[in-house]
């Protein structure tokens, strides 16, 4: 693979063995070729959401609002299906 643009610069983090694990499996997940790969995508990715929303602004409050509903209806998504395994998939009473 040909490097058009050469990295000159290093940045270095530490990590715990528990962090370092959720690292490598996201990683992996997500088809990176390396962790240094992966991490440098995710904080390039987070600094320019953080440039584009800035807090206070329009644009930062809706960005937060997005996803603080995103993680609601994630929230909501597994409560219902915890109701469900318990109630069963069809109801006695006939409403929905």
């Amino acid at each position: 693979m040909v490097v058009l643009k050469r990295r000159y610069r290093l940045v270095t983090f530490r990590v715990h063995a528990e962090e370092y694990e959720l690292l490598t499996k996201a990683c992996m997940d997500s088809g990176a070729r390396s962790i240094s790969e992966f991490s440098r995508a995710a904080v390039l990715q987070k600094v320019q959401q953080t440039e584009n929303a800035r807090p206070g602004t329009l644009t930062g409050d809706l960005a937060t609002l997005s996803d603080r509903l995103a993680e609601l209806d994630a929230a909501l998504e597994e409560i219902r299906k915890k109701i469900r395994s318990v109630l069963g998939s069809s109801s006695a009473t006939g409403s929905p």
